[in-house]
């Protein structure tokens, strides 16, 4: 009778426990969860971009300006003054 017992009580918490755990997989896939989801991701997503994308205008202004500086130093320095961007690095 023990043994009955037990294994009843036993069954009725993996049910209980199942059930609870259903219900909250459920939940996960209702619209509202999967859209606020969908945004966090998006947003993250674009944050992510937006930041290598600024890293690479940096870059790429930068290097325009060392290319600049260097074709500027080639040609005569006083007919082609630097622009007001421009600061010569020490050791040139």
């Amino acid at each position: 009778m023990l043994k009955r017992v037990r294994w009843m009580a036993m069954g009725m918490g993996v049910a209980v426990w199942g059930q609870r755990r259903i219900k909250q997989w459920v939940q996960t896939y209702t619209p509202p969860e999967v859209a606020a989801r969908a945004a966090k991701r998006s947003t993250d997503l674009a944050g992510q971009k937006v930041t290598e994308v600024r890293s690479a205008f940096v870059e790429g202004r930068q290097a325009m300006r060392d290319r600049e500086a260097q074709l500027r130093e080639q040609l005569d320095p006083t007919k082609y003054p630097p622009p007001v961007h421009y600061q010569p690095k020490a050791g040139r």
